[in-house]
């Protein structure tokens, strides 16, 4: 695949950061200004492992080297202008370490978001919450043109509310991106984790009209008999047609594509690979 990041050298902000890892597959550059999320779903990779005594807490809280909002957007801002050329060139991610539009974190995250505007530096928004498209800055957004072209809102669906109880519904997560899609914002939907192949694929179904792009991920911290390779093979080839023919882009994750490489000979996974965008959102290039 293309790589298109010698110029991106890391970042260690307070704020902004160079991410690695799985992260890297959502955004090159990513900001953090809580930890913890109330959703209480069950497969979430902050509730494991090593970073779960870090970020794995139920509330959302501001990150302690960061003092207050006020001093967050402050310390934000400051660490765009330093970095600027770069941010411009790769945008920002929010947020890895809970979710960008909670009732607590919603505020901080418009802020950023206006300076991001204000600056030319582009926005993606991932989050499990749709009643923010109430929220009073949410519809001043909506109301701005130029926001358009900067912010790209992103909603996780596993079609599995049963596994995130206190997240909005899937239902309700589709309903809002299809809002912002009426009103002219760039959507992405995260089809991750792939708890089980049918909803994943009814997700999809349900939001195809109203999603630009998509990127589909599995379950981690599984064991390796998890996904059956026959069934498997086979729903990712079918999503990936789907998504094609709807005229809609679509990003499988390396976690995916390891598995479509299991499913089939190298030939046929090219082949589905072919139709996909690599990392960076240009056409992924086969193995010569």
């Amino acid at each position: 695949m293309s790589n298109t990041t010698s110029d991106l050298k890391p970042i260690k902000g307070k704020c902004i950061y160079t991410t690695k890892g799985a992260a890297r597959e959502y955004g090159r550059i990513g900001c953090n200004f809580f930890k913890g999320c109330p959703h209480e779903c069950e497969y979430c990779y902050l509730k494991r492992g090593a970073p779960s005594a870090e970020l794995g807490g139920n509330t959302a809280v501001l990150k302690k080297c960061l003092v207050n909002e006020d001093k967050a957007l402050e310390i934000f801002c400051k660490e765009a202008r330093k970095h600027i050329e770069v941010l411009k060139k790769y945008g920002v991610f929010l947020s890895f370490s809970t979710d960008p539009m909670l009732t607590e974190t919603r505020d901080l995250t418009f802020s950023a978001i206006n300076f991001c505007i204000s600056n030319d530096i582009h926005v993606k928004v991932l989050t499990k919450n749709a009643d923010f498209i109430l929220f009073d800055r949410m519809k001043n957004l909506c109301g701005s043109t130029v926001a358009r072209d900067y912010v790209e809102f992103g909603f996780t669906l596993t079609g599995r509310d049963d596994m995130e109880p206190k997240a909005s519904s899937n239902h309700d997560r589709i309903e809002a991106m299809r809002l912002l899609y009426q009103r002219g914002f760039k959507t992405f939907a995260s089809i991750e984790p792939v708890i089980d192949w049918t909803h994943s694929k009814m997700v999809i179904d349900l939001s195809i009209d109203c999603c630009n792009h998509y990127k589909i991920g599995l379950r981690s911290g599984v064991k390796k008999d998890y996904y059956d390779v026959l069934r498997s093979g086979m729903a990712i080839e079918d999503m990936v047609k789907k998504i094609v023919a709807a005229g809609r882009t679509v990003y499988l994750k390396e976690s995916t594509r390891a598995l479509l490489c299991r499913c089939y000979i190298e030939e046929e996974s090219e082949r589905i690979l072919s139709k996909t965008l690599d990392i960076d959102g240009n056409p992924y290039k086969t193995i010569k």
